[in-house]
């Protein structure tokens, strides 16, 4: 039998071609990226490099002194406007008030990040450390304290107390102008007149001096309860040296008639001597004084302020 040749390639191209069709159409193509998603990855993009971090501001350092208007000029004072004195016991920026005298005169503490009010130089200011480890505001080379005695802004009531204590200058300097410190021993002092307390009949009066107790013991309060004190700077001569500025501080105690003396006190220990606000109370050669930052009966604030004074014993001796 004859069976053609050119028969058999054209059957198996044509077999071929339709194999070749099918393989394509099978192949699905590659979805393309969604438009929506490539524009959500740009926005992003850009707001993430658009918002920046977002830190808080450091709080301002809080205004501890500032310049205030006194009978004595510009002064240094405290955020709530009381005065700030110096100490001229103190020496090369170190604070020797401490104990008694500290809770008389408190320290300016502040933070070592403080901050000076206007129109003050920064540069006056410094710290100190305190024995107790608290850090105390300097001015020039004097350590701050406040004043008990001081009630409200503009009070100076402790200046020139004890001849030892100065309001605080702007310029880092202490005002002693218009203060009277203690005199010099070779100043003229006043006339003294003693007065036998003895020697007055003291009939139906509330005793002028009398004993009364405190935490160091019993000790000489006046008619009022209020503590009496002494002032070593008066010494043996028996005449007070205490005036202006100190006298503010520590008013005398001054009696209207002669003394009137408790039970428990000598009366030959009790006088008076003479001075030009009046007659002012005695026991043995001490004159006495009363404290402005005493407020009630009991109180002893002064006691060992400056080192200079104390409270006083029945026996006229003070009271350390």
């Amino acid at each position: 039998m004859f069976t053609p040749r050119t028969l058999i390639p054209v059957a198996l191209a044509a077999s071929l071609l339709v194999a070749c069709g099918q393989a394509k159409s099978d192949t699905p193509a590659a979805p393309a990226a969604p438009a929506t998603t490539a524009a959500a990855t740009a926005t992003d993009a850009a707001a993430t490099t658009a918002a920046a971090p977002v830190v808080a501001a450091a709080p301002a350092a809080a205004v501890v002194v500032k310049a205030g208007n006194s009978d004595l000029g510009k002064i240094l004072v405290g955020a709530d406007g009381l005065t700030m004195y110096g100490f001229t016991n103190d020496a090369d920026a170190k604070s020797t008030c401490i104990g008694t005298c500290a809770e008389q005169w408190p320290p300016v503490l502040v933070d070592p990040s403080f901050a000076v009010g206007p129109g003050l130089d920064v540069g006056v200011f410094a710290t100190t450390t305190r024995n107790d480890g608290t850090t105390q505001l300097v001015s020039g080379k004097s350590p701050l304290y406040f004043f008990s005695g001081d009630i409200t802004t503009g009070d100076v009531n402790g200046q020139g107390s004890g001849g030892v204590w100065f309001a605080a200058g702007i310029d880092g300097g202490l005002i002693t102008d218009g203060a009277d410190p203690a005199p010099a021993d070779t100043a003229p002092a006043p006339a003294a007149t003693e007065v036998a307390a003895t020697e007055v009949a003291a009939v139906a009066a509330a005793p002028s001096i009398q004993l009364a107790d405190s935490d160091l013991g019993r000790v000489l309060v006046d008619a009022n309860g209020l503590t009496l004190y002494l002032f070593t700077k008066d010494g043996d001569g028996g005449v007070p040296t205490c005036a202006g500025g100190c006298a503010t501080a520590w008013p005398p105690a001054l009696l209207s008639d002669a003394p009137v003396v408790g039970d428990g006190i000598d009366p030959a220990l009790v006088t008076t001597v003479d001075t030009p606000e009046g007659k002012q109370l005695k026991i043995g050669k001490w004159p006495l004084y009363r404290f402005a930052g005493d407020a009630a009966a009991g109180e002893i604030n002064g006691q060992a302020s400056g080192g200079v004074w104390f409270v006083v014993g029945a026996d006229a001796k003070s009271i350390k």
